[in-house]
C-alpha cells in the first residue's frame, strides 16, 4: 500500500468514527429526572432538586450536553419555595415550608415529545 491509500482510509475512518459518535453518542434521545432526594418534609429547611438528564442512544447520559426546560405547577405551589431556577440547564431546586402535602408540577424539556408530570410528597415533620 501507498502511503496516499493509507492517509485515505485514516480519514475515512476517523469520518465514520465522528459521524457514529455524533449519532449515538452526543445525540438526546430522551430526558429523564432526577429527583434529590425522593421527598420533602415540611420543616422549612428541607430542599430538593429535581434535574432534567439527557439520555443518548446507549442510554447513558449525553455527553457535553444540557437540556432547556419550562417547570410549571399544577396544584401545592404554596407547599414548596423555589430557590434556584435554570431553565437553559433544566435545574429546579425547591424548599418545602411548613405545610405537608403533594405538589403537582409538568415538565417541558426541548426534546420531549409530551409534557412529563412530577408528584412530590411532603411529609409532615414529626419532632
Amino acid at each position: 500500500m501507498r502511503r496516499s491509500e493509507i492517509y485515505l482510509i485514516l480519514v475515512l475512518i476517523v469520518f465514520i468514527a465522528g459521524f457514529s459518535s455524533y449519532h449515538y453518542i452526543f445525540s438526546i434521545y430522551e430526558v429523564t429526572y432526577k429527583i434529590t432526594p425522593d421527598k420533602l418534609y415540611a420543616d422549612n429547611n428541607s430542599t430538593l432538586i429535581i434535574e432534567a438528564v439527557p439520555i443518548n442512544s446507549l442510554g447513558w447520559k449525553a455527553p457535553f450536553r444540557k437540556t432547556y426546560s419550562e417547570f410549571t405547577f399544577n396544584e401545592g405551589k404554596d407547599l414548596v419555595e423555589i430557590i434556584f431556577q435554570d431553565n437553559n440547564n433544566g435545574i429546579l431546586k425547591l424548599r418545602a415550608k411548613e405545610k405537608s402535602g403533594k405538589v403537582s408540577m409538568t415538565i417541558k424539556t426541548k426534546y420531549s415529545l409530551l409534557p412529563s408530570t412530577l408528584e412530590i410528597v411532603i411529609e409532615p415533620n414529626v419532632v
